[in-house]
């Protein structure tokens, strides 16, 4: 392998730095100190960290009875709540390999991350149907208080694996990433130190337990003796209870993707969001604009953007921004005991301002992926460096440039991986899914920008096979037959039926124009002029509420897959995201000639709820 002139982004490694034990802080909180000082709050309830230890006791005795031991693999099959949180930390600190799945993905992909992982026992909060399911409910009603000692804690502070997160692979299964202790006390301790976090802070799990950001929230927040608030079922994807959990709590620190922040701040009340004082974001594009609207409202937090895939830990690069970070976000600067390398095709530094691939190495790293319960080392690669040092490093699918002060600029990512509410998801899965289908013959998934809404939606471009031409396949049906496939993330929001793919000059499948195409189509009928269709007021009075809400919502039909729309049809089957809850009062008003208030349009659950505030906004003016 050629030689890599490596230029180190703030290389800052130090393998020799001591790295602080969460796990035993988390310990003694736990089953030393055991104070009554809220741990969790779920539902209003308040989980002191006594209470929290004790049922993180009752786990680790079951999985003893049960004959778990360190390195056995237990897979969460529970929403996020706190069963999971007492089932986590008990596979933690007894060295039991866990394992989230997403109880609400297809069953399909449930039992292939399940065979994958060679998983010893699913702990679970429905009936034990299967011989290795434990119930935490049975577990958690017994009527004790396990005796917990020394010998209960054999967990390594090492690299050996500790916990496994699945992500979306580019060959259309998803790929099993393994993570360790030590990498995770890397992210741990540092992150604690800059951010200055204590046990006076609140944090919000509003990241999905499946993902790895959320092993910051539960981890950080559990060793430093500081609050969690989990949301409910109900409350984890309305933008207006995180809102009101915020102010509720006094929540400090909040870290997401950007798409839950901007969804945040779209609906939030400034004083609701008062008690933030940091706020980071990774996982996808920062926008300047965002930036900007939280600096409106929040002057004095402190913004962070973090970044790295799943296969770094958490993440491994990370900058604060200030007020200088006008134009682009940075990527940042790796982490302590981290390097990153901006290579070209031959694995040669590139030169400031020169885009290239992003590589990293470092204490940060992953094991490996798991294949069949054995780890492999795909897309984990040996460079050499101007030292001539051999660094085994992993070859991201990001792209990006140094500065002159060697911060990473992100530059985009290579075709074959997208990015929707900072969920990477490999096009292969979603397209290999769609050809399935009976009548699909070509499918390309693409991402597109809303116009009106300025969100980012995934996008399904699809042909027909040639003897199912004469009944064109209805993007609502196919996004039925993918429900049964894919996760909610990786489902596209919109399709295209066409007569046939566009092709490059060399004979690939041209990406660029498909993507232009779909822009124009989809996205063309969202523009109106209010003055050649807006009604009489007078006339609205009398007829035609009912017409223009259900002409609004049968456009909102057409694109997520809801079959027929009634008075009675809940508004949280369109699954609309509140800047598109605004498009919707935009449109309302500017129809209706009265101002439908945001907030008011946002606690309807129901058509008819719409409607009736329609007529009320009308009969009053």
């Amino acid at each position: 392998m050629k030689e890599a002139e490596c230029e180190l982004a703030e290389c800052g490694c130090n393998n020799e730095t001591m790295m602080e034990d969460y796990l035993y802080r988390i310990q003694r909180n736990l089953f030393v100190d055991c104070s009554n000082k809220s741990a969790l709050v779920f539902d209003k309830e308040h989980i002191s960290y006594r209470d929290l230890g004790v049922n993180v006791a009752k786990m680790i005795g079951a999985f003893k009875q049960e004959g778990l031991v360190a390195g056995s693999v237990v897979a969460i099959c529970l929403r996020k709540s706190p069963e999971y949180i007492y089932t986590v930390l008990a596979c933690a600190l007894t060295g039991v390999i866990w394992l989230p799945i997403d109880v609400d993905s297809p069953l399909a992909r449930q039992n292939y991350l399940l065979s994958n992982s060679h998983a010893d026992r699913r702990v679970s909060d429905g009936d034990a149907v299967l011989e290795s399911t434990l119930n935490v409910r049975s577990i958690l009603e017994e009527d004790y208080e396990p005796e917990i000692g020394e010998g209960c804690f054999e967990y390594k502070l090492d690299n050996s694996p500790a916990y496994y997160l699945y992500t979306s692979g580019s060959t259309g299964t998803p790929k099993c990433v393994v993570l360790n202790n030590q990498a995770t006390a890397n992210v741990l301790q540092q992150t604690i130190e800059r951010w200055h976090i204590s046990a006076s802070d609140t944090f919000m799990a509003v990241t999905p337990f499946h993902h790895d950001m959320s092993v910051f929230d539960i981890f950080a927040a559990i060793s430093v003796g500081a609050t969690l608030v989990i949301p409910t079922f109900e409350q984890q994807k309305n933008a207006l209870d995180w809102a009101k959990l915020v102010a509720e709590n006094r929540i400090t620190i909040w870290v997401s993707v950007p798409a839950i922040v901007d969804m945040l701040f779209t609906v939030a009340k400034k004083e609701q969001l008062l008690s933030l004082r940091l706020i980071a974001q990774g996982g996808d594009y920062i926008k300047p604009s965002l930036i900007s609207r939280i600096r409106m409202q929040l002057p004095d937090v402190v913004l962070f953007s973090l970044g790295g895939p799943t296969e770094t830990t958490i993440w491994s690069i990370w900058h604060e921004i200030s007020e200088l970070d006008q134009e682009a976000i940075p990527y940042g600067k790796p982490l302590l005991n981290n390097q990153y390398f901006i290579l070209n095709e031959q694995h040669q530094a590139c030169s400031v301002g020169e885009v290239g691939r992003m590589y990293m190495s470092g204490m940060n790293l992953s094991n490996g992926y798991l294949l069949d319960g054995k780890i492999i080392p795909k897309d984990f690669i040996q460079i050499q460096t101007s030292e001539n040092k051999i660094e085994t490093v992993f070859q991201m699918s990001d792209l990006g440039y140094l500065r002159e002060d060697q911060t990473i600029i992100f530059a985009g990512r290579e075709e074959g991986y997208l990015k929707v509410q900072g969920v990477r998801i490999a096009a292969a899965e979603v397209e290999n899914a769609m050809s399935q289908h009976p009548q699909v013959h070509d499918a390309v998934v693409v991402c597109c920008t809303h116009p009106e809404a300025d969100v980012i939606e995934l996008v399904a471009i699809y042909t027909q096979e040639f003897k199912a031409l004469d009944k064109p396949l209805e993007f609502v049906n196919l996004r039925g037959y993918l429900q049964d496939y894919l996760p909610s993330s990786h489902i596209p929001t919109r399709g295209l039926l066409v007569e046939a793919l566009p092709l490059t000059a060399n004979g690939k499948i041209d990406r660029k124009a498909l993507l232009k195409t779909a822009q124009q189509q989809l996205y063309h009928r969202l523009s109106y002029s209010p003055s050649s269709q807006s009604k009489d007021l007078k006339g609205l009075r009398n007829e035609g509420i009912n017409e223009l809400v259900f002409e609004v919502f049968e456009h909102v039909v057409k694109d997520h897959g809801v079959q027929t729309i009634s008075a009675s049809t809940q508004l949280s089957s369109f699954n609309i995201r509140p800047k598109q809850l605004m498009v919707i009062a935009k449109y309302l008003t500017e129809r209706g000639g009265v101002e439908i208030d945001f907030y008011a349009l946002a606690r309807c659950r129901t058509v008819g709820e719409v409607i009736r505030l329609m007529q009320g906004s009308i009969n009053a003016a």
